[in-house]
Order: structure tokens, then C-alpha cells, then sequence
């Protein structure tokens, strides 16, 4: 039965792949906004999550303005959902219409230097196309850290896309060696480190004034190899999205738990101020506070 069920929900997603892959980037916004719609609808829990979390980060806004922005927190992950889909139909000018970078020279600047370099985002703005982009502005190869999801056929063919332009994918669960043997040999791994981390094994840091369990695998590998952490999320306006990458400094903080914490919070401290800013752009629907800190 869970088999039919996956081969199902594949076939749902391969059509609806076809389907935007034929529109324009404007009508696949709106595209992305019908499919906003059967997602809130279909998915009440998340939608519930989404709403107590950003009642819980906004305590100053009032029921509108967070059901209005839970709302919006939809029609982004529509939109996100869409453009992803329609990556096999996308030319490489296409692409670079979609995500603009202010500054993507700073990647192969710090790449050139030989040491390996960390992009680092968020689940915010379009992250699936931030990713991709980076190959096709600069015709580098990626290693992307991804979460595995439980339909292995849906899959597949997520990371066929995401491989498309040269990228190459390592589940999340079996990243470690991969990830060392590429930043050693100078290569390029993106991430996101923003949805709850381990309680035992990662490390809390303030995230909207609430402790938050948080990956310290960037902050980690920073630090143990001297690899430098580029940063950057992907902005929507309008049909396209803006990108401005800054680095993280961290060349005051020595290999130590203290200076992995430190790191850490850095991050999440500018992933905060982004969200603060455009917060409909950032995944609300995953329970973020969901461990304690162990006293």
C-alpha cells in the first residue's frame, strides 16, 4: 500500500513538473499560488504550526497579521514548489532571470583560494534555486547536503533535478566523509542549518529570544578545517529573487566547543534579522522550538 501511495504522489508531481515547466516565470507564480491554496487547505496542522510559531516569535502582532502572514508563508513554499519543478525546462539564462546575485564573485574568490568553501542559507525565499544557481553563474560543481524524503521514488527524481547543472547531492544522515574529502580538496558544500537539530547531540542557541536546538556542523567544519562561511538567502521581488552573499567572520574563534557556539549564533542571529524583515519568506511550518535545553 505505501508503495502505490509513493508511486501515486510521484506520478502527482511529475505531472504538475510538465505542467509548469510550460509557463512563463510570471505565470508560474501565480501557478505556485493555486497550488499555495490546496496546501493550506490540505495541510491544517501546519498550518497550525505555522500560526504558533509566529505568534510565539511576534508576540506584538495582533491574530490578523499572523493568519495574514501564515497565509503568505504558503503562497511562498507554492511558489518555491513550482519554480522547483519547472528547473528541467529552465535554460541557464532562465536561471539567472530567476535568482540575481549582487555579488556572486565573492564565492570564486574565496574558492580560488584553495581552502574550500561553506554556503550557507536558509529553508527561505526560493533555497532550492540559490543552490542551483551557484553552478550556473559559475560553472562550479556543488556538494548539497539534503534531507532524504520517505517516497525513495520522489526522491530520486528531486535530486535529478537538483543534480541537473553539475551539483552533486549527500543525504544529510551520510554527509561527514563527503563532506571533509570535498572541502580538503578545495570544492564547494551548501547547506542549511535553520530546522531543529538533535537535543543531545547539537547545541541551543537564542533563535527569536527562545532557546533553539541548532546544527553546529557548519560552525564545525569552519572552524576544524579553516574553511571560510559564505552566506546568502535568496530574496523574492516579485517573479525573481535577489541575492546579496556577505562572509562570516570567525577568524577571532579557535576549534573548541565555546567557539562553535559562537559561530553558530552568529548565524542565526543574521538568519533572524532576514526573517524579521520579509518573515512570509521563511519556512514557519517546521517546529522549530520543539526540544528543551537540558538543564
Amino acid at each position: 500500500m505505501k508503495i502505490i501511495r509513493y508511486l501515486l504522489e510521484t506520478l502527482v508531481v511529475l505531472l504538475l513538473s510538465c505542467i509548469s515547466g510550460l509557463f512563463s516565470s510570471r505565470i508560474r507564480k501565480k501557478f505556485g499560488m493555486f497550488l499555495a491554496r490546496l496546501l493550506y487547505f490540505a495541510l491544517p496542522q501546519r498550518v497550525r504550526i505555522a500560526e504558533e510559531n509566529l505568534r510565539n516569535a511576534f508576540p506584538d502582532k495582533d491574530d490578523a497579521w499572523i493568519k495574514a502572514t501564515a497565509k503568505k508563508v504558503f503562497e511562498n513554499m507554492g511558489t518555491v514548489f513550482a519554480e522547483f519543478l519547472a528547473i528541467p525546462k529552465l535554460s541557464d539564462e532562465e536561471i539567472k532571470d530567476y535568482v540575481r546575485f549582487e555579488n556572486v564573485e565573492l564565492i570564486k574568490e574565496k574558492y580560488n583560494q584553495g581552502r574550500g568553501v561553506l554556503l550557507l542559507s536558509g529553508h527561505y525565499g526560493n533555497w532550492e534555486l540559490l543552490a542551483y544557481s551557484v553552478s550556473v553563474y559559475l560553472n562550479l560543481p556543488v556538494l548539497v547536503i539534503v534531507k532524504p524524503l520517505a517516497n525513495y521514488f520522489l526522491d530520486k527524481i528531486i535530486n535529478k533535478y537538483r543534480t541537473r547543472r553539475g551539483n552533486s547531492v549527500v543525504s544529510m544522515y551520510e554527509s561527514a566523509f563527503k563532506v571533509v574529502k570535498t572541502l580538503k580538496g578545495g570544492g564547494i558544500v551548501a547547506l542549511l542549518a535553520d530546522q531543529s537539530a538533535t537535543k543531545d547531540k547539537d547545541i541551543f542557541v537564542e533563535f527569536f529570544g527562545r532557546k533553539a536546538a541548532t546544527f553546529d556542523s557548519p560552525a564545525h567544519f569552519a572552524l576544524k578545517y579553516n574553511v571560510p562561511i559564505i552566506l546568502g538567502f535568496a530574496r523574492r521581488e516579485d517573479y525573481y529573487y535577489k541575492v546579496r552573499l556577505v562572509e562570516i567572520e570567525h577568524s577571532d574563534l579557535t576549534f573548541n566547543p565555546e567557539g562553535k557556539f559562537v559561530l553558530t549564533q552568529r548565524y542565526v542571529q543574521l538568519l533572524e534579522n532576514a526573517i524579521r524583515e520579509q518573515p512570509e519568506l521563511w519556512l514557519w511550518t517546521h517546529r522549530r522550538w520543539k526540544h528543551k535545553p537540558v538543564d
